[in-house]
């Protein structure tokens, strides 16, 4: 069985369950049937949605790179973080509130779909094991004990979370082609 023969069975197993009735009683909510409406709704909450994705990823991206050795040399890690974490947080914020609009804005394609929930698992899975590095690290710069061997795991654990990322936005964007 292939991924994608997977994925179509678990949209035709979600089509199943009652899903199908939670996204059509979201698509009869005013916010759903507004943002329907609309023709300009959904177009402004994607973009929204892509550039909180390009503000977190993007310090993740520096904050990682500075860990990997490859970027950030002239600032301190400690300044480093201080500088990209805020934005790290708050921009995943901003997307899960506009995930959550593009939900409501069609309940159908996105409650109804293999993709988004693997989406979704991909996510928590991402925040989880990010919390999970970011309290590992605090612990390590907070004792000033970044000694190669601990450093290099840090680079390695800095390098998955760049693929993590990059998996979570394939899924994102893989949820448009998905069939529903």
């Amino acid at each position: 069985m292939s991924l994608s023969d997977l994925l179509f069975a678990g949209t035709e197993w979600l089509r199943s369950t009652p899903l199908s009735e939670a996204a059509l009683a979201i698509a009869a909510t005013p916010p759903s049937r507004w943002i329907g409406s609309h023709f300009w709704a959904i177009p402004i909450i994607q973009t929204i949605h892509i550039l909180a994705l390009a503000a977190a990823f993007g310090s993740v991206l520096m904050i990682n790179l500075r860990i990997m050795g490859a970027a950030g040399q002239s600032r301190t890690l400690t300044q480093t973080v201080r500088r990209f974490q805020p934005w790290v947080w708050w921009a995943v914020l901003v997307l899960a509130l506009s995930g959550l609009a593009m939900i409501v804005g069609e309940p159908p394609r996105t409650l109804i779909n293999a993709v988004f929930w693997l989406k979704i698992a991909l996510v928590i899975l991402l925040v989880l094991v990010s919390y999970w590095y970011q309290s590992a690290m605090r612990r390590h710069m907070d004792q000033g004990d970044m000694t190669p061997g601990v450093s290099g795991r840090f680079r390695v654990g800095a390098a998955l979370l760049i693929l993590m990322w990059c998996i979570v936005m394939l899924a994102g964007r893989w949820i448009a082609y998905a069939p529903v």
